[in-house]
């Protein structure tokens, strides 16, 4: 009885490799240095309060250009908009640093595929005959 059962289980299922997921969002492969933590605190101009004394600073790429027009800060500096700094005020140091750079290369591979699917294209086709008429 028992042999009866044991060929009732299946064999366990092979384990695939990781799927290629759309937004490859991953950690960087360069992680953030703390001088670019520091240069985010330093010339943030994008800042959002939050709770218990927080701040979330940000570099806009445009704060980014003007500083480095003034050679404030290197050609490199353009990493500086992909990180996010939460900083608290009553303890004086950075409780997370978030980096997107991931999420904005992702984006950038994309939009040409995203430019395929517009709007117009998904009209009725009497609304594109009326309006050609």
């Amino acid at each position: 009885m028992t042999s009866r059962n044991v060929t009732r289980f299946r064999p366990a299922p092979r384990r695939q490799a990781e799927p290629l997921f759309l937004f490859d969002a991953r950690r960087p492969i360069q992680a953030a240095s703390p001088a670019m933590i520091e240069q985010v605190i330093t010339h943030a101009d994008v800042a959002v309060r939050l709770s218990g004394g927080r701040l979330k600073l940000r570099i806009s790429a445009a704060m980014i250009e003007h500083l480095q027009a003034q050679g404030r800060l290197d050609d490199g500096a353009h990493r500086l908009a992909d990180l996010t700094v939460v900083w608290d005020e009553q303890e004086g140091q950075v409780l997370n640093v978030r980096d997107d750079a991931r999420l904005r290369d992702a984006a950038q591979r994309w939009s040409a595929l995203d430019a395929l699917w517009d709007e117009e294209s998904y009209e009725p086709e009497h609304a594109m005959r009326s309006a050609a008429a």
